[in-house]
């Protein structure tokens, strides 16, 4: 057995290349995407949580500091010559990233709807159910909609139409809203949007079942404990910015908005996007994006969809064939078709409620049929708040996921595949079978995530540390544990997994981040071991007391595992 030591206290055991131990590296934060404009300001992810005073001294002279997600260090910065300061920042105290907040942009596929027979207003009496084919193809019925009371959904989108029937009234199950753009609570949070976008988005998750138009996966109600909050993130137009889906996000999860949809993406990762996902996550929020729309173009990775634990969704057709739907059921070929897809749901021809002045891709006032990843968003959302209600609202965002991946219908390739992903939401299934064992530890992905985390002490010759938890190549490839032990020890780390290829990545007590890279490695990387093997153990000397970071990372596949820590003389 080889270990492979790279830490400058700790000589390598043999000669090594480092390319041999490098993984795939997370996109650059602002390294792809279109910047929203500078005189917004830029910002900054501490490694820590800095309190106001502190943030401020740390970057005195740059600008004005205000919060955005402090609890999980992620501030915002504005005045002066922001150019000149966000590279200034890059070099203060605890600062891991200052960057431009990017564009995003809703998800709705553009192109004419295939036809639908024209409803005269007039002489309508009974709900347009029977016009959507979406509910009927992942299963769904009344019965499986009943239960309540059902988690909060928040729709980071334009707005929802107060003044629309499905949502009017003193039944209406709106909460108070958000304008990101005010930056502050605005009971009213109305779509301004030119073409009914948010009202679309929330129709399809949760109309309510009241009689009047449409029905909702999850039909809302405000006396059921099944409410929907209006969260404005976007302008007239449907763009979104970084900025204000951290802000949008922030207020739902204060708020107790379990669920959060997000029908909008756009290329380029930012790392105080990512990190307030995953604090949004570690405090049971689920968020659910679309994956875009240019999979018969460029197919990008488009964020949030991309990022870690955010369920990634497509668009599937319904029965009627066309250009962009040459299979009946299949994917949507403008549905992008990459890593960032989890599982596929309704999104062509998608009929939902829209204010009555929009006209494009009506059918009748106030509701029209759009196409794209932007509908099948909310199909998802409405489904895990069905599955949360046949729950008690106990699961995990991890569960909700992985169960949601468990149940779907393989549609393509068998197994996972970057068109379809696990396959079409079932919605029977996800609500009527039981879910699986939570993953305890999640988030941590990385070494900000645990360094809060007490951690696992470790005496030559004393109890193990034990851990039992899941990975998966492109949901989850990161699970790393704190352990302390004493210069001179020997780590015996165990790592027994059943399928795929697994590494193990010895960290010290330095490191701030266990992505590879060549100084980040040469620094602070102690051992390392990468066997294409379900059992594998690396033994490493201490160099030094303090705390050593664990890092499981999957290489392929997806597993569950055990892991064991233990200090030899």
């Amino acid at each position: 057995m080889s270990v492979l030591g790279l830490g400058a206290a700790a000589a390598p055991a043999e000669a090594v290349d480092l390319s041999s131990v490098q993984r795939k590296a997370q996109p650059a934060a602002g390294g792809l995407g279109n910047p929203a404009p500078a005189d917004r300001g830029f910002l900054v992810t501490f490694a820590d949580r800095p309190g106001a005073a502190e943030a401020a001294r740390r970057l005195e002279g740059l600008g004005t500091v205000t919060p955005l997600v402090p609890d999980a260090g992620v501030w915002h910065v504005a005045g002066g010559r922001p150019d000149v300061a966000i590279a200034r920042a890059r070099g203060r105290r605890g600062v891991v990233a200052a960057e431009w907040p990017l564009v995003r942009r809703a998800q709705e596929r553009p192109s004419p709807p295939p036809p639908l027979g024209l409803v005269d207003p007039g002489v309508f009496t009974d709900p347009l159910l029977g016009r959507q084919w979406s509910l009927a193809a992942g299963g769904w019925t009344p019965a499986l909609a009943g239960r309540t009371p059902r988690p909060t959904i928040a729709i980071l989108d334009g707005g929802i139409d107060r003044e629309h029937p499905e949502w009017s009234g003193p039944d209406s199950p709106l909460t108070d809203g958000f304008t990101a753009f005010q930056g502050q609570s605005d009971s009213r949070a109305d779509d301004w949007g030119i073409t009914g976008h948010g009202t679309h988005v929330a129709g399809i998750a949760a109309a309510p079942a009241n009689g009047i138009g449409i029905v909702g996966v999850a039909p809302a109600t405000a006396a059921g404990g099944a409410r929907v909050m209006p969260v404005q993130v976007a302008d007239r137009f449907g763009d979104f910015t970084d900025e204000d889906l951290i802000r949008g996000i922030r207020f739902a999860v204060s708020n107790g908005a379990k669920i959060i949809n997000i029908s909008a993406g756009g290329p380029g990762a930012v790392a105080a996007f990512e990190r307030t996902v995953n604090w949004a996550t570690q405090r049971g929020a689920v968020i659910v994006a679309a994956v875009g729309n240019e999979g018969d173009g460029d197919n990008p990775l488009n964020y949030p969809a991309a990022y870690r634990h955010v369920i990634g969704v497509g668009a599937q057709c319904g029965s009627d064939t066309n250009a962009l739907c040459p299979t009946r059921f299949g994917v949507a070929r403008y549905s992008n078709h990459n890593s960032t897809v989890d599982v596929v749901a309704p999104g062509d021809g998608i009929l939902s409620s829209v204010p009555e002045g929009v006209q494009r891709d009506a059918v009748m006032p106030g509701y029209a049929i759009k196409d794209g990843t932007s509908m099948a968003t909310p199909y998802v959302a409405g489904v895990v708040a069905l599955m949360q209600a046949a729950n008690g609202g106990r699961l995990s965002p991890f569960q909700v996921m992985r169960h949601l991946e468990a149940t779907a219908t393989d549609i393509a390739a068998p197994g996972r595949d970057d068109r379809s992903g696990y396959g079409a939401v079932n919605v029977a299934r996800a609500v009527t079978t039981q879910a699986p064992p939570d993953d305890l530890g999640e988030v941590n992905d990385d070494i900000p995530y645990v360094r809060n985390r007490r951690p696992k002490g470790l005496p030559v010759g004393g109890p193990p540390a034990v851990y039992e938890a899941d990975i998966d190549q492109f949901d989850d490839p990161d699970d790393v544990y704190a352990v302390t032990a004493r210069r001179g020890a020997r780590l015996r780390i165990t790592l027994t997994g059943r399928t795929g290829r697994q590494s193990i990545y010895l960290w010290g007590p330095a490191t701030r981040t266990v992505a590879t890279g060549g100084v980040n490695m040469r620094r602070n990387l102690v051992a390392y071991r990468g066997l294409n093997r379900p059992r594998q153990v690396l033994v490493a000397r201490v160099p030094r007391s303090g705390r050593y970071f664990v890092n499981v990372y999957a290489r392929s596949g997806r597993t569950s595992y055990g892991l064991t820590v233990r200090a030899l003389p």
